[in-house]
């Protein structure tokens, strides 16, 4: 064939091709319009394709569907031992978001809530979304939801402080997530330290000087003690050791084993118990209480008649008001003393998981969130409960400088606001598996008790305590790992 030829085939064949294009260009014009369905289908009627305004469905975006679970009419049963009130305000918010959904709060549960999971397990009946305290035995009786694979595609969940997010991660596991944090700091009445000509400490005190103040306040004959702890127990060897240790968190528990062999633990014990000796703790009877003010429970420290009270941020809510009002003393919330770590910040975190068992995993994972840490829902609580008049108790999990700002304008004590500084160390209370079972263990056997009354000498029995407490941990967490 000559070039000639060669050329001019080249160039029909050219033409062709184009030609071919451009047939196939306006037959997919047309059938994206025909499945379009614009006006000239729906009106049987032909527009011309040069005047047809550049809104082809073909050229439009396509529209991102919602999820399943944010168009079907669905309920979900929540569990807490909140308030009623602003619980409710909270779920309302929430179905205010998503309209579809309905949020009903399940009363069947309640203090102790492990006793009505237990029944409602047992009857087929589980809230969708709970709290719960006791994480160990939800995990053993299958009671909760894997949350790793919501949770890992929650951008928002990156905000949670690490070692708050990892809590109940077991077995590779996310089991519940952190919603609050309370704080441990000292209740101290400054009413009494002006009473008794001693000058209030710095927010940045140490513990020894903590001590030195609660000596002078000392007068057991007259019922006025210097120093108070939770539930009767100033429990130094729970976090006086992690305050001059950075490797050793609550309890001595180093993430595997408790230490209470340690010297550190033996003498944060015994000084627990040299300042109970002495008076210095308060060491008031039921009787004595029943004869000075009527009622064998009284909190003495409430009745104006102790200088400090460690304690937590829950009390937050009703002690500094009840006092001044009783004429009690003016009160402010102290920051934990500092030791040679720091001023560490013990706190307690509650739990919120999603049960193993209900129908939405996904909305029942989005109420979780928007009821506890969530910013869009912690805001919208910080607002609910100031409307309410509840002081602040707790504070957020997360590290969203918004929510701590907010929070921090609602606050009236000059001491919370210099605990809040510090939540950036603070140290939660782990979940240990075993650990009910050998606190039951330890009253079975009145362990502590012998160890209070000096029946047991606290460096000979220290290594047999911390024996059988890891002897329990080691066992629940064998049978932790078959879930």
């Amino acid at each position: 064939m000559s070039g000639g030829l060669r050329m001019k085939s080249r160039k029909f064949f050219a033409v062709l091709l184009i030609l071919s294009l451009v047939l196939a260009i306006s037959a997919g014009c047309a059938k994206s319009n025909n499945n379009g369905g614009n006006a000239a289908e729906s009106g049987n009627t032909t527009t011309d394709q040069s005047t047809e305004p550049a809104n082809n469905a073909a050229e439009e975006p396509a529209k991102e569907e919602k999820p399943a679970w944010q168009t079907e009419k669905i309920t979900l049963k929540y569990a807490d031992w909140g308030d009623e009130k602003i619980e409710g305000e909270m779920m309302k918010a929430f179905m205010e978001k998503y309209p579809n959904i309905t949020v009903e709060r399940d009363k069947s549960i309640v203090w102790p809530v492990e006793e009505g999971l237990t029944a409602a397990a047992a009857a087929g009946t589980m809230p969708d979304v709970f709290m719960l305290k006791d994480i160990p035995l939800a995990v053993t009786s299958d009671w909760l939801l894997d949350l790793s694979p919501y949770w890992d595609a929650d951008e928002e969940a990156k905000t949670v402080y690490k070692n708050l997010a990892d809590l109940t991660v077991f077995n590779g596991k996310r089991y519940t997530m952190a919603n609050f944090q309370f704080a441990q700091g000292v209740f101290v009445n400054k009413t009494l330290f002006e009473k008794n000509n001693v000058p209030l400490p710095a927010y940045n005190w140490t513990f020894d000087e903590m001590i030195d103040l609660a000596k002078k306040f000392s007068k057991p004959d007259e019922f006025y003690y210097g120093i108070g702890g939770p539930w009767g127990n100033l429990a130094f060897e729970e976090w006086l050791p992690m305050n001059n240790d950075n490797s050793v968190g609550w309890n001595s528990y180093d993430g595997e084993k408790f230490n209470f062999s340690s010297q550190a633990w033996i003498d944060a014990y015994n000084l627990k118990l040299e300042l109970r000796r002495l008076k210095v703790d308060d060491v008031m009877t039921g009787e004595e209480k029943k004869k000075l003010w009527g009622d064998e429970g009284a909190w003495t420290f409430q009745k104006g008649h102790v200088a400090m009270a460690i304690d937590y941020s829950w009390n937050m809510g009703w002690i500094p008001g009840e006092m001044k009002k009783a004429g009690a003393g003016d009160v402010d919330f102290y920051p934990m003393p500092s030791g040679k770590a720091g001023q560490r910040i013990p706190t307690i975190v509650d739990n919120i998981g999603v049960s193993s068992t209900t129908k939405y995993p996904e909305a029942a994972y989005e109420l979780a969130k928007f009821m506890t840490w969530g910013k869009e829902g912690f805001l919208k609580r910080i607002d609910v409960e100031k409307a309410a008049g509840q002081p602040v108790t707790k504070y957020p999990v997360s590290d969203q400088p918004e929510l701590w700002a907010k929070l921090e304008a609602n606050i009236t004590l000059p001491g919370e606001k210099e605990v809040m500084k510090l939540m950036g160390n603070a140290v939660p209370l782990p979940i240990v598996p075993g650990w009910n079972d050998f606190a039951k263990w330890d009253t079975d056997n009145k362990f502590t008790e012998k160890l209070t009354n000096g029946e047991y000498k606290v460096a000979d029995k220290a290594k047999e305590f911390e024996d059988k407490a890891n002897e329990f941990v080691a066992a629940a967490k064998a049978k932790m790992e078959g879930n």
